[in-house]
């Protein structure tokens, strides 16, 4: 009897040895996507908040954009921009990267901080000047956002499409307004 019950408790053994129980590794995997997701969540592209607002002179702008995310971006040099027709579709707008007001620092755009460029925007009713029905500015490591034109009232302007647009020179980021407009 004894041979028995000694022969049953190494069975028992040997099958515990042979089949792990969960430990600490274990319960690290079985939570591993919910700590995946956590950390694209954290992860996420700032989002951004763009407006041109148009100044005294024809075509010439102040453009911000504002980190609206909940992490920091860092960038240096100038926004991307592009337009679109009013039929939404891409328009070939040529655009010159300027150093206005000088070369642009690296900026880290904290969470609701906002950068400037200056933008001149060549518009008139000429040959080769597309109606335009959105501008987008885009900033690396950040979605793109469709900017919002501010009339020299200080309101937004519902229809763009009254802008014709043939060319357009966009000066490099910069930390404060100061000096951004300096076009020649």
């Amino acid at each position: 009897m004894r041979v028995t019950v000694l022969a049953v408790v190494l069975a028992i053994a040997a099958t515990a040895c042979a089949t792990p129980t969960p430990g600490p590794a274990a319960q690290q995997t079985s939570r591993s996507p919910a700590s995946t997701s956590a950390t694209a969540s954290d992860k996420r592209e700032p989002t951004l908040k763009a407006e041109l607002t148009l100044q005294g002179k024809p075509g010439l702008g102040l453009l911000t954009v504002t980190n609206e995310g909940t992490t920091p971006l860092t960038f240096q040099g100038w926004p991307k921009l592009s337009f679109t027709t009013p039929a939404d579709e891409l328009a070939a707008i040529p655009v010159e990267q300027k150093l206005v007001p000088g070369e642009g620092p690296s900026i880290t755009l904290e969470p609701g901080r906002t950068a400037f460029a200056g933008v001149q925007l060549d518009v008139g009713d000429e040959a080769g000047s597309v109606a335009i029905g959105s501008m987008t500015a885009e900033l690396p490591g950040a979605t793109p956002a469709e900017v919002t034109f501010i009339g020299t009232d200080g309101r937004p302007i519902a229809d763009t499409s009254s802008l014709k647009v043939s060319e357009a020179e966009v000066g490099t980021l910069q930390p404060a307004a100061q000096g951004v407009l300096t076009f020649g």
